[in-house]
């Protein structure tokens, strides 16, 4: 594709602004036309294609079932490692970042009240729960004591996932 340096226009007539604007509506036109076209096009191209391309997603989420269910049954033997790598591919879980939570019996309102009581070190001065904070100190004796007073836990999710290694797969082929 080729480009055209911008020319700076200046003094445009009556006459050469209705012109333009002739160009310009065929130009648009044309380009709709094309836009269709072309559209048409893909859309046939995804039709042929749909089915197959839903058949290999049901397969790629059942071998991802299968993978995370080896995955969870042998995590214990990884020892310290969050993944394993597999002949075709790296699977593993990722640690989320810690985040603070409550019971289900109690507002953020009511925690806020029950650690400004107990634990005013943790609320913001605009009395807001230091999330932060308590992330920091779970790993103390003293967050026992908060968990079971105030109903709050720390906890932090893994996420299963799994990496296709392309390049070998595609020298097998």
């Amino acid at each position: 594709m080729f480009r055209e340096k911008k020319k700076l226009i200046i003094n445009v007539n009556y006459d050469e602004a209705q012109e333009a604007s002739a160009k310009y509506a065929d130009v648009s036109a044309r380009l709709g036309v094309i836009e269709a076209q072309l559209n048409d096009r893909i859309n046939r191209i995804r039709d042929q294609f749909q089915e197959e391309i839903i058949q290999l997603n049901m397969e790629k989420e059942r071998q991802m079932e299968v993978l995370e269910t080896y995955a969870k049954e042998q995590k214990c033997n990884w020892g310290k490692r969050k993944s394993v790598e597999l002949l075709h591919s790296v699977i593993g879980f990722r640690t989320g970042t810690p985040k603070v939570t409550k019971d289900r019996k109690f507002s953020w309102e009511d925690v806020l009240d029950m650690v400004k009581e107990k634990f005013p070190s943790l609320v913001r001065v605009k009395c807001e729960l230091d999330k932060e904070a308590i992330i920091s100190m779970r790993e103390e004796a003293q967050f026992q004591d908060l968990q079971k007073t105030c109903f709050v836990d720390v906890v932090q999710e893994e996420t299963f996932f799994v990496e296709a290694k392309l390049q070998s797969l595609l020298r097998v082929a």
